[in-house]
């Protein structure tokens, strides 16, 4: 299961690491020891229950090892399924089982035929992500150095955020390890730093209020509801001064706010995304005098990002959510104006997927919002570069349809952020990864250049830059000359205690393109 993302953040947000571990011999066969009937009635098994909770899953999404020692024993248990289970495993999962069936929905034998199914079909292992290594200059940026109170060995930030609502322009980064809301000015200087009751993973500017959304008290995977959505202000000093105007609590690991009017009543709600755990869900809060009632639109784990969207021939506010837990996919939910929705799935992904982030533009300048699309989230029970991570873009037909038409391999990948960045007239494309391969670290920030016709040259950071894994990112011009610069927001733990690797929580990349002037 996914846990803060992703992201995600995530958009937010997920680093969930779980244990590998080994089931022990009895479910261990080679495919030659295999019989081709149990193959056969797994395959019909698997289409049964195997895509009761998410999209079935295909054998070729993971290799043979993976599927047996890791996945398949965890995923066993949505069905009640003990049968040959380690202690080690049952001990990882202490805290979900509450959530899980009690008693086995199917018996030993049909779990048999379904362990039988992927691991004979799936391959020994995953092909290799066919791309060219990119150029390690970057064309049209130059990296400002971090202060170096920000540089640790535990470089993990929540949220990041570019504020052009001010004069002179400012930056917000959240220390998610130590809770810390940082605000620096224009020129990448720290002006203050202030302890908040929780991880901030996003902020929402809206007529000179500030409300930001806690995750909790810290970003580790959790069925607690310790989430709180609250009203801040920022004080000329750059510190947060009032931190008591609460709106909403207990909240299950909330990763996103919106505040918008849904059901036109002239009335602000809020649109919040409960990514959760075992539980969360997709709901908005309408206003009721001191209180706010909550109405759910999709009682799921796992959402990480929604849009608003006003562009319709009957101006209410619709909803575009991306779930990256389970049953993945993108949704569209419909306003009727009076805040009924009617949901539909508009595109639909496979669970090791691990869905991060998701924007609607106008890639091919048709008139209609297209999608821009991550996966990479690797923090759950399949630690393995995957080919299928990276970004996608599906183009819209006008009529509500989306068909891929590009596809660019990154393992891991985490966020993408399409703008005219070199200022040529077309969309370039910024990506960071959380989990980028370890033959392949200049995944960690790539640029994608147009070059037309969905072409792209790939460029990434300069050898060196301590850059090593990218959590979130956001793009906006930071010291007013007009031009889109880029902060990205670190992901980076050293897990070896004898590790002294240090990175910054954050960099700034400065555009010094020859964008004209706004």
């Amino acid at each position: 299961m996914r846990s803060f993302n992703k992201a995600t953040v995530i958009a937010l947000l997920g680093l969930m690491c779980a244990t590998l571990v080994e089931c022990n011999s009895s479910s261990n066969n080679t495919s030659a020891e295999i019989n081709k009937d149990d193959v056969n009635n797994g395959q019909v098994l698997a289409a049964k229950y195997c895509q009761t909770c998410h999209k079935l899953p295909d054998p070729s999404l993971l290799d043979k090892s993976t599927w047996r020692n890791s996945v398949l024993p965890v995923m066993g248990l949505y069905l009640g399924a003990k049968y040959h289970i380690s202690d080690s495993i049952l001990t990882s999962q202490i805290g979900n089982m509450a959530y899980l069936p009690q008693k086995p929905v199917i018996d030993s034998v049909q779990w048999r035929q379904i362990v039988s199914y992927y691991v004979t079909k799936a391959p020994e292992h995953l092909p290799v992500a066919d791309r060219a290594e990119p150029i390690n200059e970057l064309p049209f940026f130059k990296i400002l150095p971090t202060p170096a109170e920000w540089v640790s060995t535990k470089s993990l930030t929540s949220y990041v955020k570019i504020d052009e609502g001010v004069t002179p322009h400012r930056l917000f980064v959240a220390d998610g390890m130590r809770n810390r809301l940082i605000v620096l000015n224009d020129k990448v200087k720290t002006v203050n730093s202030s302890l908040m009751d929780g991880a901030v993973v996003d902020m929402v500017f809206q007529n000179n209020n500030i409300t930001a959304t806690s995750i909790g008290d810290d970003l580790w995977s959790t069925n607690a509801k310790k989430g709180t959505v609250k009203e801040i202000n920022i004080d000329k000093t750059g510190k947060v001064a009032i931190q008591d105007r609460l709106i909403l609590d207990r909240l299950g690991r909330p990763l996103s706010t919106e505040i918008v009017v849904l059901n036109m009543d002239g009335k602000l709600d809020y649109l919040v995304t409960q990514f959760g755990k075992m539980t969360g869900r997709l709901s908005w809060f309408e206003e009721q005098g001191n209180t706010h009632k909550e109405h759910v639109l999709r009682d799921k784990p796992g959402c990480i990002r929604t849009i608003i969207d006003n562009d319709n021939p009957n101006k209410t506010p619709n909803i575009w959510a991306l779930f990256a837990q389970g049953d993945e996919g993108i949704f569209q939910y419909t306003n009727d104006g009076k805040g009924n929705f009617k949901e539909k799935q508009v595109l639909s992904f496979p669970p090791s997927y691990g869905s991060s982030y998701f924007d609607m533009i106008d890639f091919n300048g048709d008139g209609f919002k297209d999608i821009i699309y991550t996966c990479g989230d690797n923090g759950d029970y399949s630690q393995i570069p995957k080919p299928y991570h990276g970004i996608y873009i599906y183009l819209n037909d006008g009529k509500g349809n989306f068909v891929n038409k590009f596809f660019y391999p990154i393992n891991g990948c985490y966020k993408a952020i399409a703008k005219d960045f070199d200022g040529d007239g077309d969309l370039d494309i910024a990506t960071i990864s959380e989990f980028p391969a370890k033959n392949s670290q200049w995944e960690a920030f790539l640029y994608l250049e147009n070059k037309g016709n969905y072409n792209f040259q790939a460029y990434t950071l300069p050898k060196g830059t301590p850059f090593k894994q990218g959590m979130t990112m956001d793009a906006g011009d930071i010291d007013g000359d007009g031009k889109t610069d880029l902060l990205l927001g670190a992901g980076f733990v050293a897990t070896d205690p004898g590790d002294s690797t240090r990175q910054p929580l954050f960099i700034v990349l400065k555009n010094v393109s020859k964008v004209s002037k706004k």
